[in-house]
């Protein structure tokens, strides 16, 4: 028994302080990493669908916001460091339906587009990337210094579809430009020429559909608005709490293995 605690106790402290994955991009020839971040963000929590829908079901959306395209990273934006913009295919949906929509599954590419207005709905017409879909501001950070952190906010993101086989309109709109804040922050850390990355976005979006005739979702409709986080990277040390973890954890497995060696 005692055996089986002691691995019990190396297996979690193990697996609480071992990263489960790193992000690292190059630099951009000025001593940083290039915004908005080029790297695919999983939802930490998934996005939902909840208006408009039978009573007790859901569609639970596990999403990937993919950066395929980025555009030249210039100063301004509202947090008074640099504005960027990313286009190409916006986000990957693994869609599930629950309750009465429980026979629902389906994987959505939602497209890259510039929003209403077209592309000059962006702050800046230099974002006239192909397909752009969002768009986030960054605070200042220290050029060449070895860890720069500091807050970001999707500014901007839209994407539709219309003329699918379950919704007439699939629309997703997101960012403090439409009153919808959506705060992140971003560590970067050097590791020789390159950059560890650390970074979330807690995005608040709305999502509107309409459904198509003879479909799951025929004769519904609705607008739901929440908050999911979307998050990448994982630090080069561990932090401070798994630091404690890891010493509290070893201080017990000696104890443990003392305590054996002592009644054998």
């Amino acid at each position: 028994m005692k055996r089986f605690i002691f691995s019990l106790l190396l297996v979690l402290l193990l697996t609480s302080v071992v990263p489960a994955s790193f992000v690292t991009l190059p630099d951009n020839g000025g001593g940083t990493a290039q915004m908005p971040i080029q790297s695919a963000y999983p939802s930490i929590n998934p996005m939902v669908i909840t208006s408009g829908l039978p009573f007790g079901s859901q569609i639970n959306i596990n999403a990937i916001w993919l950066a395929t395209t980025v555009s030249a990273e210039q100063p301004g934006g509202g947090l008074g460091g640099t504005k960027s913009a990313g286009g190409g295919p916006l986000m990957l949906w693994i869609m599930q339906g629950t309750g009465a929509l429980s026979t629902y599954s389906r994987v959505l590419t939602m497209p890259g587009q510039a929003g209403p207005g077209g592309v000059a709905s962006f702050a800046d017409p230099a974002f006239n990337v192909t397909g752009s879909s969002y768009e986030v501001h960054a605070a200042p950070r220290t050029a060449f210094a070895p860890v720069q952190t500091y807050n970001t906010d999707l500014y901007r993101m839209f994407s539709q579809i219309t003329g699918d086989p379950d919704f007439d309109l699939l629309r997703l709109t997101a960012g403090s430009d439409f009153g919808m804040p959506s705060p992140g922050q971003t560590t970067l850390t050097q590791v020789g020429p390159n950059w560890n990355v650390e970074s979330y976005h807690d995005v608040q979006y709305r999502i509107d559909f309409v459904g198509h005739a003879g479909g799951p979702f025929g004769g519904m409709s609705g607008s739901t608005t929440a908050i999911s986080r979307f998050q990448i990277g994982m630090p080069i040390v561990p932090e401070p709490a798994s630091c404690m973890l890891l010493s509290v954890g070893l201080a017990g497995v000696m104890l443990i293995r003392r305590r054996m060696r002592t009644q054998n």
